[in-house]
C-alpha cells in the first residue's frame, strides 16, 4: 500500500482502502459495520468511551460531507486522544 494513514502508531489504511463508491451511493462507504471495524482496529471495542468517540466522529463529519472516510479521519484523531489520556493515568 503506497498511501498510508498512520495516527499515533495505528495504520488506518486497511479500513480506508476498504471504502469504495458504488453506483447506488453518491459517497464512498465502508462495506460493513464501520463502527465495529473502527473500535476493533483501535483496540477500543471494550473501552467505556469507545462508542461515544465514534458518535462524536460521526457528528463532526456531519458538519461537512458525513462520508465514511471522513468519519475514519475524525475517529482516528479521537482514538489518539483517548490513547494519550490513558497513558497519563
Amino acid at each position: 500500500m503506497s498511501n498510508r494513514f498512520i495516527v499515533d502508531g495505528i495504520d488506518w489504511s486497511p479500513i480506508l482502502h476498504s471504502i469504495h463508491s458504488s453506483n447506488r451511493q453518491t459517497l464512498p462507504a465502508y462495506p460493513g459495520d464501520l463502527k465495529a471495524a473502527l473500535l476493533n482496529h483501535a483496540g477500543l471495542a471494550n473501552h467505556p468511551k469507545g462508542s461515544e468517540a465514534y458518535q462524536i466522529a460521526v457528528e463532526i463529519a456531519r458538519l461537512t460531507t458525513c462520508c465514511d472516510p471522513e468519519i475514519v479521519y475524525w475517529f482516528s484523531r479521537l482514538a489518539s486522544l483517548m490513547s494519550s489520556q490513558q497513558e497519563k493515568e
